[in-house]
């Protein structure tokens, strides 16, 4: 034990010399230790994680005191999960091992642990009643993507060729009910309004600035926070306290110590500046996927603006197709119109999948004509801070931004070269070669689809600049599949956790759906350890905090639903205005679920007089569609 203090204090020095010659992210516990306040337990970030881990702590204990600190205002909340796509990924349970040797491709340069993979994979592929039954008490649901209900199937995978790929499942998002449309921040959204509807303490403008640590014992005890009017205070964490801060994307210089790039914005939360990881690295935590090839996707494309701190995304189809990006020295230097945003920006180099080259390639500027601006929106109308959470939706014509300044106008080619400080000889030349190409219909040089390809010649000319984008890193400590964080010596560190981009499992490339799937699943795990038991959210109702038969008569109701392998009728009984029976009529033999497995699966919705209960494991799927096939039963 002398060993191991000694160590960590040695670890404590060097981090505090090294980060801050100012302020101690870890502050030592004092003999004469006094806490201005107390709570059961302390969440640090707002985004998707720490709204789980807040709704799983109450639904557990719902006397229970916890507090959520989080750094930005009430309006700039979420973290990167209110900029993201607004996707998670649900296996069919059948699915699981595919989807675990597909992720175990994902993350081949830096190997996942057995254990954690398979946690991973079984934990999505089970939670989603919890996530229905947290969405049924803000009145929100779960729908597919593109609009409508779920859609089970073989899903769309970034990397087709890895084995697994092509495992079965959905892509989800959350949505008000009775909505039906894609809601930007829908999950995100639905989360923060469960943890408001709980009386959950949120603390916005509060960020933590320091742990509290035991340096004997090297127990987290609690945190050291600085309130909106700069005053610090201290609260303790009974049982424990919970990082789930994002990452380092606005640390300018994490990027450059950590990720080796000299310049990339956010497009993510600019709140996300890595706080969280030099709280970690100074309370003695085992650090991994620091140097990783991730980042949501590898460096995007981003736009920025002097008016705002995160970027937009360049828009990954651009509908015009005249036009061109050119490197520091006025030449194009990759396939500007490949599906980058397929492969989450990643494209194969020696037989690897790697960043697309633009950090590389700085100041970089995307040049186009009059025929692309008439096109459509030059960035995204989404996946970014600017839009999705300060609201400006650039315009379709880029009218407003040009007025604006952000994109440059010139009536010549020769004028657009001067006002972006390049040679108007060369920018010509480079043009002029890319024509020929569109004429040839032959991109010699990098490939380019010629049916993506046109002549850049129609005056107005313009040009924005162009800078990688990080969206989120997934560096932090290592963790266990408890959410605890974990020592050098792989032991956890006591009353500390971690969840969500922090520490992320993923670690090289990015499935869709799997950043949020994971922030639910870890901020869960995180409660469901401190408070030393499973949750209790099966037992809490769904919905408007009435059964779906609430209003029905007694008697036997059905409805036919689609299982995994083909329909099947479910009857439902109703006596003494509550649920008495499930059973399986025509049909049955297409679902896989066991005899004792539909037992233990309707005992449990009888008990509870709820259908917010847990799956049974090995039959998600056929439980699901009994759950699906009561609601149907009584819709009208």
């Amino acid at each position: 034990m002398k060993r191991k203090v000694s160590l960590f204090l040695v670890c404590m020095l060097i981090c505090s010399l090294t980060f801050s010659a100012s302020a101690a992210w870890v502050r030592p516990l004092s003999a004469e230790q006094t806490w201005d306040e107390e709570a059961d337990f302390v969440i640090v970030g707002f985004g998707l994680a720490g709204a789980a881990a807040a709704v799983e702590a109450h639904d557990i204990d719902p006397e229970a005191k916890i507090v959520v600190l989080e750094k930005m205002s009430k309006e700039l909340a979420g973290g990167n999960s209110i900029a993201s796509g607004q996707t998670f990924i649900v296996p069919s349970e059948n699915a699981t091992a595919d989807l675990k040797l597909y992720l175990e491709a994902c993350n081949l340069p830096n190997p996942i642990p057995d254990e954690y993979l398979t946690w991973m994979v079984e934990g999505f592929a089970s939670q989603l009643p919890w996530i229905q039954s947290v969405a049924d008490s803000v009145d929100y649901e779960a729908g597919y993507v593109g609009g409508g209900e779920l859609k089970w199937g073989k899903l769309v995978v970034e990397f087709d060729t890895f084995p697994g790929a092509g495992f079965e499942g959905t892509s989800a998002h959350l949505r008000e009910k009775n909505v039906g449309s894609f809601e930007k921040g829908g999950v995100w959204n639905c989360f923060a309004k469960a943890a408001e509807a709980r009386n959950v303490d949120i603390r916005y403008e509060n960020p933590a600035i320091a742990l509290v640590q035991d340096v004997e014992t090297r127990k987290v005890e609690g945190v050291v926070v600085r309130d909106s009017e700069g005053k610090e205070y201290t609260i303790k964490g009974a049982k424990g306290v919970l990082l789930a801060c994002g990452g380092y994307e606005n640390n300018l210089q994490m990027q450059r110590d950590f990720h080796g790039v000299d310049l990339a914005y956010t497009g993510g939360s600019p709140g996300n500046t890595g706080d969280g990881i030099l709280m970690l690295m100074e309370a003695g935590a085992q650090i991994w996927h620091m140097r990783n090839q991730t980042q949501s996707g590898g460096f995007w494309l981003g736009i920025k603006v002097p008016e705002y701190e995160s970027v937009f995304m360049r828009n990954f189809t651009m509908a015009g197709n005249s036009w061109i990006e050119i490197d520091s020295e006025s030449e194009r230097f990759y396939n500007e119109a490949y599906g980058y945003h397929r492969q989450h920006m990643k494209f194969v180099e020696h037989g690897r999948f790697v960043d697309l080259p633009h950090e590389r390639a700085l100041p970089v500027h995307l040049i186009f004509d009059e025929t692309t601006r008439e096109s459509g929106s030059i960035a995204t109308q989404w996946l970014a801070w600017p839009t999705t959470t300060l609201g400006h939706v650039w315009t379709n014509d880029n009218l407003a931004e040009i007025e604006k300044g952000w994109i440059i106008k010139a009536d010549t080619l020769e004028e657009l070269a001067e006002k972006i400080d390049r040679d108007p000889a060369k920018l010509k030349e480079t043009i002029d070669r890319y024509n020929a190409a569109c004429d040839a219909g032959v991109d010699g040089d990098y490939g380019r689809d010629p049916e993506k390809m046109a002549r850049i010649e129609k005056g107005p000319f313009y040009a924005v600049a162009i800078t990688p984008a990080l969206v989120a890193t997934t560096g932090g400590a290592k963790r266990d599949v408890q959410s605890r964080v974990l020592d050098w010596d792989d032991q956890p560190i006591p009353g500390l956790y971690e969840a969500g981009e922090l520490g992320s499992y993923v670690s090289n490339l990015y499935q869709n759906g799997v950043f949020l799937s994971e922030a639910m699943l870890s901020g869960r795990a995180a409660a469901q350890t401190a408070f030393g038991g499973e949750s209790e959210i099966k037992a809490v109702a769904s919905a408007s905090d009435a059964p779906v038969w609430d209003q029905a008569d007694d008697g036997e109701y059905s409805a036919v639903v689609k299982a995994m392998h083909g329909e099947v009728e479910v009857k439902v009984t109703i006596a003494d205005g509550k649920l008495a029976d499930v059973a399986l009529g025509e049909g049955r033999g297409e679902m896989i679920i066991t005899d004792e497995q539909l037992a233990e699966y309707v005992q449990a919705l009888v008990e509870n007089q709820s259908i917010a209960v847990d799956v049974v494991a090995g039959a998600t799927v056929d439980c699901q569609a009994i759950t699906e096939a009561i609601t149907q039963a009584f819709a009208d």
